[in-house]
């Protein structure tokens, strides 16, 4: 949208270098000329102010002063001084469609749409079609508004400028990045950006904004943070860093209890040479969402992913980074992407999508395979406004919406504040639930950190990961309220956990057995047919949650016990339980473990865990157990 100014910039550029001014004042076009080498905004404003009370009629004048107040936000200033050179110059159509512009960012969409009605040369209206399609746009929003009106969030808004805002899942911590003014050591007030941190009260409130770690703020610049679906991983930018790869790099740190680790750079090929911010890890876990300017991409500023190794000490590695593409990038600016911890909406920022005037925020579906299945529409007036909108976040249960905005208020004693809506149903996320998760050793109740994974039972599709907190052992999962699910734990030295989520929602335990010979597992989410040996499909993933911990620890040698009910007879139970042993041990053969590594046996009913009485009891006892009985 900045492109018809950037003509008018030019134009008024190739005037002053070829000395060709449509006024003979002397004083206008010595001040016209001083403006352009002064500094400071306040400055180059006063001087074409002088040269146009020099010559009122000296457009040029006019026109780096409209360009002026829209660079600095001064909308209204700009459509004045814009209505001045309108009425110099009715007929001309350049004229016309800057006036049109100039009311479309001052919100005044009926003028604009008006005003570029006027324009008569048709070859010239033709080549503005995409702009009098925007303000047209723009004004079907302004007419058909959300029933929404956006709060300013008390606490988390500061008297600096607030911006990007980011919310752990479960609601409880909020984040923004403030510019700030500081003292410099020569006792020089200079702005700097810092990430400060909320936490939600008891009534429902914010605590007052606070800096958040000495160890992630510096004298420099931090900022446009995030946080993991869980919490755990707190992605920033710190720009002008030694360590940096690029002029602005992406950052991360650990949750450890109530501290964060020292922060780590990400690395290439999430930081390049070129610029990089607004990161977002994906629910998932596995990729990153974040903004860079390098080559690849489709306009200035693009939303790309980059995927992500989560390492069992918990620090992260990136590979294999691409732009989003169309229809979500544009040939102008995206930015500010979030992911909602259903996996499937996405909000970001934009100004080369049609929108209110500004920066947008926007809403599209991405399916599990990477493809646009809803494409970008506009949340809408007044959440969306002639202003700029931007980093827009979600709460875990998909109601509550925060983002920053420099034009709601027009009250505010800061240009930028944090706000609040209760989401439209249609760019509402799948409602999620908060199911809290511990990691411990068994032998000694100790917490543990260790690496979980969530996958959808139906698909084995791997649906969340992360690592455990260090210090509490704990971790946070968001489920669909509908759906089938398993998790997995893993930790060098134990045995790998695995269970069936019951109901999202629930409380998940993890007690990890050490590996010693003796220790035993239950292999959960392992499915078979009713009175059948053959492993089901949906048991794929814990197959393979037991192959790499074979493959990692090569000198364990394991039994597999099978176990049943006991409805029916003996021998026919003998029989199934060891031939499903057998089936598993088959399974991790064909993968590539030796089969000298693997004995197996059949227990039929004899060592029932739970009442055979009841089904809940039955259910226990048809079970499938890893016993360690060699490390050597």
């Amino acid at each position: 949208m900045k492109k018809i100014f950037f003509i008018l910039l030019l134009l008024v550029t190739l005037s002053t270098n070829a000395q060709v001014y449509d006024t003979k004042s002397k004083a206008a076009i010595k001040y016209y000329q001083q403006a352009g080498m002064a500094i400071s905004t306040r400055e180059k404003e006063e001087l074409l102010q002088k040269a146009i009370d020099k010559d009122e009629k000296f457009s040029q004048a006019y026109f780096a002063l409209a360009l002026s107040y829209l660079n600095t936000g001064k909308y209204e200033l700009m459509v004045s001084t814009m209505e001045t050179i309108y009425e110099l110059r009715p007929d001309d159509d350049m004229v016309i469609l800057r006036m049109a512009e100039a009311y479309y960012r001052n919100g005044q969409y009926e003028e604009a749409v008006n005003v570029f009605n006027t324009i008569t040369s048709d070859g010239f209206k033709e080549r503005a079609k995409a702009l009098g399609s925007r303000y047209n746009t723009a004004l079907k929003l302004y007419r058909n508004p959300v029933k929404i009106q956006p709060q300013r969030v008390e606490g988390v808004s500061t008297i600096h400028n607030d911006y990007f805002a980011s919310i752990t899942a479960d609601g409880r911590m909020i984040s923004t990045t403030v510019l700030a003014p500081i003292l410099n050591y020569a006792g020089d007030e200079r702005l700097q950006e810092d990430i400060y941190v909320s936490f939600r009260k008891s009534d429902g409130g914010w605590t007052f904004s606070r800096p958040i770690d000495e160890n992630l703020n510096t004298p420099d610049n931090e900022g446009s943070q995030s946080f993991s679906a869980d919490g755990r991983y707190m992605f920033f930018v710190s720009c002008n860093n030694p360590d940096n790869i690029g002029s602005c790099d992406i950052y991360y740190a650990i949750r450890q209890g109530n501290r964060w680790s020292n922060p780590m750079n990400l690395g290439v090929p999430a930081n390049t040479e070129y610029w990089e911010s607004n990161p977002c890890m994906a629910p998932s876990g596995d990729e990153l969402y974040f903004v860079s300017n390098r080559p690849g991409g489709l306009g200035k500023r693009d939303i790309w992913k980059v995927k992500i190794r989560i390492k069992r000490d918990g620090t992260l590695e990136p590979y294999d980074d691409q732009p989003l593409g169309a229809p979500i990038n544009t040939q102008d600016d995206e930015y500010a992407p979030f992911m909602h911890a259903d996996g499937e909406t996405f909000y970001f920022s934009s100004n080369g999508h049609e929108g209110m005037g500004g920066s947008d925020i926007f809403v599209c579906r991405i399916n599990a395979q990477g493809q646009v299945s809803m494409p970008p529409q506009n949340l809408g007036y007044p959440i969306n406004t002639n202003g700029d909108e931007s980093g827009f976040v979600v709460n875990g249960e998909g109601t509550r919406g925060y983002y920053a905005s420099d034009r709601i208020d027009p009250d505010s004693e800061t240009k930028l504040d944090i706000y609040e809506i209760s989401l439209p149903e249609p760019a509402r996320p799948a409602k999620m639930l908060y199911s809290p998760g511990r990691v411990y050793d068994a032998s000694t109740g100790h917490p543990l950190q260790a690496y979980v994974e969530v996958f959808d039972q139906s698909s084995n599709h791997k649906y969340f990961e992360s690592t455990s907190d260090r210090s509490s052992g704990e971790f946070v999962v968001f489920l669909p309220e509908k759906g089938s699910y398993g998790f997995s734990v893993q930790q060098t030295g134990y045995l790998f956990y695995t269970e069936e989520i019951r109901k999202a929602g629930d409380s998940i335990v993890a007690a990890l057995q050490p590996i010693v010979a003796g220790s035993t597992m239950t292999v959960e989410n392992l499915f078979f047919d009713t009175d059948k040996d053959e492993i089901l499909p949906t048991s794929y993933a814990v197959i393979e949650h037991l192959y790499q911990f074979l493959r990692t620890n090569k000198k364990v040698k394991i039994e597999i016990v099978g176990h049943t009910d006991n409805v029916g007879q003996v021998a026919h139970n003998n029989d199934l339980s060891r031939r499903r042993a057998e089936s598993l041990k088959n399974a991790l053969v064909k993968k590539g473990i030796s089969a000298s590594r693997i004995e197996t046996r059949g227990e039929g009913s004899s060592q029932p865990v739970a009442d055979n009485s009841t089904e809940e009891g039955r259910a226990k006892n048809r079970r499938v157990e890893v016993i360690i009985f060699d490390l050597n």
